[in-house]
């Protein structure tokens, strides 16, 4: 088994891939067919809202799971006290900038498109801290935006710390087979997992979150465990693919069919989430310059991506080149900016700070 201390190269490999289809997912987001109104919102076009309803099942259970994997060498490296400063520095630093300074950007762009917002950009400060419905934005109120991931990544690290240490304690205190007990924890992890994902708390799963995370801490950072899974990843591929198609063909081309619809959610998400952990093993398991910097600004790339994506189609529905073509516009702008924008923050001393970046000397 790897040392626990030392950073596992798939597994950021994993996270900056997974958090670059944001971009693609939330382009596409403006084409829904389920009457979001998101923060631009264009037509109805059923292939581009296919690819949101392909990654939705899998997507942020992926990245709670490998923050749950990266926990395990972290807190081994750190300690308690440690790991949970670097939490709030990492993440909350961040969580507090955004809703300061990004998030207005959306809530602004959707005043504007959705209700014909007419005055500038720093009056409508007034409107986005007075406006308080939903926490979407969609009206132009207050939103939380893309930073509800930062804020619950936040939260399930500091009480997955104390289920942790309630755990070692319990397990030392009256536990004499920890294999059996191991065991039995992961079954129930995986059974909460999965029986919670269609409950919803403020429109999020937060019991599966939890879970997976847990099970990347627990599961996940162990090589061996890894290994076995990895020896059936193209089987789990298959299925996961053919989920995945599936859910979003019946959802969005077909319609009604919800038992299967649901059933081929269900298979997405529990297939998709080993799957991928095991391509990732056996084919991303390396770094170099490419791949360093971009594990090291992922969570950058996950703040400043959205705004761009909104202000692209925002500033490209001005020139009225028809929706899809705004769309592979979009896609071919917001790329390119957001990873040169990352750039420019990971070489700025003060400024890398605001969005968990450490501070260069």
């Amino acid at each position: 088994m790897v040392k626990e201390t030392k950073r596992v190269n798939y597994i950021d490999n994993l996270r900056w891939i997974t958090v670059s289809l944001l971009v693609l997912y939330h382009t596409a987001m403006a084409y829904n067919t389920w009457g979001e109104a998101n923060y631009i919102f264009f037509e109805e076009i059923k292939p581009i809202a296919a690819i949101v309803v392909m990654l939705s099942p899998w997507f942020m259970p992926l990245m709670f799971l490998l923050a749950g994997v990266s926990s395990a060498y972290s807190l081994k490296k750190r300690g308690y006290k440690a790991f949970i400063v670097e939490r709030f520095k990492r993440l909350g630093i961040p969580f507090v900038f955004g809703l300061l300074v990004i998030n207005p950007v959306l809530s602004f762009i959707a005043d504007v498109t959705h209700n014909g917002y007419t005055g500038g950009y720093f009056k409508h400060y007034g409107v986005y801290f007075t406006r308080v419905t939903d926490l979407t934005g969609y009206d132009g109120g207050f939103t939380l935006g893309h930073f509800w991931f930062i804020a619950v990544l936040m939260g399930i690290s500091l009480l997955s710390c104390l289920i942790i240490k309630l755990t070692d304690i319990i397990k030392k205190k009256y536990i004499k087979n920890t294999k059996t007990f191991k065991i039995i924890g992961g079954v129930l992890l995986a059974v909460t997992a999965v029986g919670t994902f269609e409950i919803y708390a403020y429109g999020k799963r937060l019991i599966t979150y939890l879970a997976v995370y847990l099970l990347g801490y627990y599961f996940f950072k162990d090589r061996e465990f890894v290994k076995k899974i990895a020896a059936h990843k193209w089987l789990l591929t298959a299925v996961f693919v053919a989920a995945s198609v599936a859910n979003a063909v019946i959802f969005v081309f077909i319609g009604g069919n919800e038992t299967l619809n649901t059933i081929c959610m269900y298979g997405s998400f529990i297939f998709g989430l080993p799957a991928l952990i095991a391509i990732g093993h056996d084919h991303l398991d390396y770094t170099g310059h490419f791949s360093a910097f971009n594990s090291r600004i992922s969570y950058v790339y996950y703040i400043i991506h959205y705004p761009i994506v909104v202000l692209s189609q925002y500033y490209f529905d001005m020139m009225n080149p028809g929706y899809v073509i705004i769309f592979f516009l979009t896609i071919a702008v917001s790329y390119p900016f957001t990873d040169l924008l990352c750039y420019c923050i990971d070489k700025t001393k003060y400024i890398r700070v605001l969005f968990g970046l450490k501070r260069k000397n």
